[in-house]
């Protein structure tokens, strides 16, 4: 069964297989796991703003921190990784009594400011609700959200990415560099665009939404 790269420790192990030829990596501490380490690390930042990947788009149900249940207050912290959030409800309650609240555009927030409504914004680190409502306690906060990449600092840290076969050519194309190699960074180079081209594609039978709309204007009717 061919092994699959999740964690820094996996790659580690990897990196040394091809690099040095050895059975034994590296262990946290040593030189090289955190020169490794580092590599990974420009690996991982390379590849975060090269797209918008599906594998940094989770709820906040999975999230390591910020406010996941109300209180009577109208403004709750964020995730400490959020960047953005990927849809336009945030939803209070559980299973299916729940209650939904439409996204605003922070900049025309004062057009709203006058009502009753649900809805609510994000902001400096905050989801803020209408302050005219009356938010109830202990209700489970969901929303999906577009997250940063985690930083590598232990072993079993997630690579997030698709393919980390990517971040181990990268490094050791790095490694490799003052020996005129050249061979690991187009394998790396490939590896980025294949997750790329993964990354656009939908799975398999899930049809295009877009190729397939016929109405409002979308495709073509036969």
């Amino acid at each position: 069964m061919a092994v699959i790269l999740t964690d820094l420790d996996g790659c580690i192990g990897y990196l040394n297989t091809l690099y040095n030829i050895s059975s034994t990596p590296p262990t946290s501490g040593e030189e090289d796991y955190l020169v490794w380490t580092s590599l990974f690390n420009i690996a991982k930042s390379l590849w975060e703003k090269e797209g918008l990947w599906k594998e940094l788009v989770v709820d906040l149900a999975n999230a390591a921190d910020g406010d996941k249940t109300t209180t009577t207050a109208t403004s709750y912290d964020l995730p400490s990784l959020f960047r953005f959030p990927m849809t336009g409800i945030v939803w209070l309650g559980t299973g299916t009594d729940k209650t939904d609240y439409p996204v605003i555009d922070v900049t025309q927030k004062q057009l709203y400011e006058n009502n009753s409504d649900n809805w609510c914004y994000f902001l400096n680190g905050k989801l803020y609700f209408n302050p005219n409502l009356s938010i109830t306690a202990a209700q489970t906060i969901n929303y999906t959200y577009y997250k940063y990449a985690t930083k590598l600092t232990t072993g079993a840290d997630l690579m997030e990415m698709s393919d980390p076969m990517f971040a181990v050519y990268f490094a050791l194309s790095e490694l490799k560099k003052d020996e005129g190699d050249t061979a690991a960074g187009a394998i790396a180079t490939q590896k980025l665009e294949a997750m790329k081209t993964q990354n656009a594609s939908p799975a398999f039978f899930q049809t295009d939404n877009l190729l397939n709309q016929t109405e409002a204007g979308f495709g073509t009717e036969e």
